[in-house]
């Protein structure tokens, strides 16, 4: 229950976010190379909680409207390395002082990462880059409403299963792993980072699943350094990412993307390993033991927690029986849609909409299948640019 309070609240400011921080608003602020839409990029990217695969289709989106190479590299490093729900978890669970730390880190790693990337690309063919279409208001009814829709609906959707599987593999490496053999590896400190950057790399976990893994490795003797190591290469980035950043940005920035990212890591993992051995810095996770008023607080939020993910299980259930064909049935192509995450956040965006009944995505072909109670196409295409996901003209 450590992180059930503070994940409740991180998906509640999740929503709240999400109404100050429309799409428009990004396009608006990063549609410019230089250093003021690298910075803004950080900004924005810091507090969204989408994860390394769920970033992509905003990332496209923003290239696509005109943003540099640098502002695009320096969304892709800082938004899927923290989030509002996973920096609160990370307080909860590992401290104030690691909380930090793992902040400074997404917004240096992703500026640095975006100045030299604008260094070293060439002049923007403006010729190819596509006008975002103007996204209309999706507030239906109380902003509220929306707040919770968003924050319990469709964060949680998309992170519930990694949090969980993050809680089990935590769990697993507590129980299973003797302390014996990470002690062997905890006192030769590059070996560490170096299997920390191995697994985290490829590896797709959410930057809050990660940290009941990263916890559980810092409880088997692992410095604090080399989780946090861990807690920045695991999110930032998987296969899936590396593949779209070298087909759409090219090679060049591929590698500044994934140098950034090793040498940021290990150079922030040097630091607080230093203060930590020096200062006694490092994991404090907070204990509220006897504070009754965060006992109650976590078992609230628990229950929360619970109910919030049975009835996601039973809407999800209850899609599969229902009747889902419409009157009109309409296939899209769209080129952005590369992985499981897509599928959902086209999902939950569309069928969020009154009329549409069923929608289908077929990643393999990257189509999209809608079928709907009314005969729009211009509503259905602007809905999935709304989301991040252009239809190929």
């Amino acid at each position: 229950m450590a992180m059930s309070a503070y994940l409740v609240f991180g998906f509640l400011v999740a929503g709240i976010v999400r109404i100050f921080l429309k799409p428009e608003k990004i396009f608006k602020h990063l549609g410019n190379r230089g250093f003021s839409s690298i910075l803004k990029a950080v900004l924005f990217g810091v507090p969204l909680p989408l994860c390394s695969c769920g970033v992509l289709p905003p990332a496209a989106g923003l290239y696509k409207s005109g943003a540099g190479k640098g502002a695009t590299l320096a969304f892709l490093i800082s938004t899927p390395t923290t989030g509002i729900d996973s920096i609160l978890a990370t307080y909860g669970l590992m401290g104030g002082i690691f909380m930090l730390f793992r902040i400074l880190a997404s917004v240096v790693i992703g500026f640095v990462a975006g100045i030299i990337s604008d260094i070293f690309s060439g002049k923007q063919d403006r010729s190819v880059i596509k006008q975002v279409p103007a996204v209309n208001e999706r507030l239906s009814g109380a902003w509220i409403k929306e707040v919770l829709r968003y924050g319990f609906g469709e964060i949680y959707q998309s992170t519930a299963r990694w949090i969980f599987l993050g809680v089990i593999m935590g769990g697993l490496i507590s129980y299973l792993v003797p302390e014996q053999i990470l002690s062997m590896y905890s006192s030769n400190r590059w070996m560490t980072y170096l299997i920390m950057l191995v697994v985290g790399l490829p590896l797709y976990v959410c930057a809050t699943g990660s940290i009941p893994i990263a916890a559980s490795l810092a409880a088997k003797g692992i410095s604090p350094g080399a989780c946090l190591v861990f807690l920045i290469a695991g999110p930032a980035t998987n296969t899936v990412t590396m593949f779209f950043v070298g087909k759409t940005l090219g090679k060049k920035q591929l590698a500044i993307y994934l140098g950034s990212i090793v040498i940021g890591a290990v150079l922030f993992g040097l630091l607080l390993d230093k203060l930590s051995f020096s200062f006694n810095v490092g994991i404090h996770p907070l204990h509220h033991s006897h504070n009754k008023l965060m006992e109650t607080l976590s078992l609230m939020s628990s229950l929360i927690l619970i109910g919030v993910f049975f009835v996601s299980i039973f809407n999800q259930t209850k899609t599969k029986f229902l009747k889902t064909k419409g009157n009109f049935c309409f296939v899209y192509k769209v080129p952005d849609i590369s992985c499981q995450g897509c599928v959902r956040n086209i999902k939950n965006i569309l069928l969020s909409e009154n009329g549409i009944r069923s929608v289908k995505v077929d990643i393999k072909n990257k189509q999209v299948r809608i079928c709907a109670d009314f005969n729009d196409q211009k509503k259905l295409k602007q809905l999935l640019a709304q989301a991040g996901y252009p239809v190929s003209e």
